[in-house]
């Protein structure tokens, strides 16, 4: 009994459910995926029009990071049943695991001004 107990815990913990994301992991996905164009660090973007990390919370208002994503940055989870998924018309569309979109969405929450 005592091992079944210890058994279910383990599985519970390493369950993505359970797994807590991390600001520091989503900062190393925007450096790779995103930091070809957009500043990840700092104020000056590789691509002059590309938005800064820094101030990216500006496009977006309290609760919309998931819409702002969604408009064609990060490619779904689930691809439509019909025609293309909606792409941002100058961004490459990046695929990420559910864990690593929380990552990322842990970073740049984490940029945000504190209220």
């Amino acid at each position: 009994m005592r091992a079944a107990l210890l058994a279910l815990g383990v599985a519970l913990v390493a369950s993505p459910a359970w797994a807590q994301a991390s600001a520091e992991n989503g900062e190393r996905i925007a450096r790779r995926a995103c930091g070809g164009c957009h500043a990840v660090r700092g104020t000056k973007s590789p691509l002059p029009d590309a938005p800064p990390f820094t101030r990216l919370h500006a496009r977006y208002h309290k609760g919309g990071l998931d819409a702002l994503l969604d408009e064609g940055m990060l490619a779904p989870a689930d691809p439509p049943e019909e025609g293309s998924p909606r792409t941002h018309p100058r961004m490459p569309m990046v695929k990420l695991d559910d864990d690593q979109r929380a990552d990322l969405k842990a970073y740049l929450r984490s940029l945000e001004p504190k209220r």
